[in-house]
């Protein structure tokens, strides 16, 4: 049987907001660690602040908004992940859905739970997302728009937009 990720085509290539090892190589610090050069004034958009490091919980989502725009930022297994707060298909607060896991696809009458604790689910229509890649798990083409964040020195995290 395929892994998960390959069953459900869930890609690594995602710098500064996947896993450490999917971090390495890309010129982004994996994501929530301490950047060695956070962006600079004038580069685009500022970073939006977070908050401190201290202050976010593996248990509840971190919501920051900037105008209209909202940011869901999780703790999962350690690492930061930040996501936007709408989901693609009829613009629902995503991040106020619960965090859970799928199923793997498997023979008939059986169910192999998977992605345990990364998986967003819709409050509206429950369609699943992976927190960490924005991968809809329902569709191949949807996706929930993913940012990287970095911690600062100053143990800050923030979020490039």
């Amino acid at each position: 049987m395929k892994s998960i990720e390959a069953a459900f085509a869930v890609t690594a290539n995602c710098p500064g907001s996947c896993s450490p090892d999917a971090a390495k190589g890309t010129g982004q610090p994996p994501a929530g660690e301490l950047s060695p050069n956070p962006p600079q004034e004038g580069a685009g958009k500022p970073p939006l602040r977070v908050g401190p490091l201290s202050e976010i919980s593996g248990e509840k989502c971190t919501i920051v908004t900037d105008g209209n725009l909202s940011i869901g930022v999780y703790k999962i297994d350690g690492v930061l992940y930040a996501i936007r707060n709408q989901c693609p298909h009829q613009g629902a607060p995503l991040c106020r859905g619960e965090v859970g896991e799928t199923h793997a696809p498997s023979p008939a009458n059986a169910f192999e739970p998977a992605l345990a604790g990364r998986v967003i689910r819709c409050p509206w229509h429950g369609w699943e997302f992976d927190i960490p890649t924005g991968k809809g798990l329902y569709d191949a083409k949807a996706r929930v728009k993913t940012y990287a964040t970095f911690v600062d020195e100053e143990g800050i995290v923030w979020i490039r937009r």
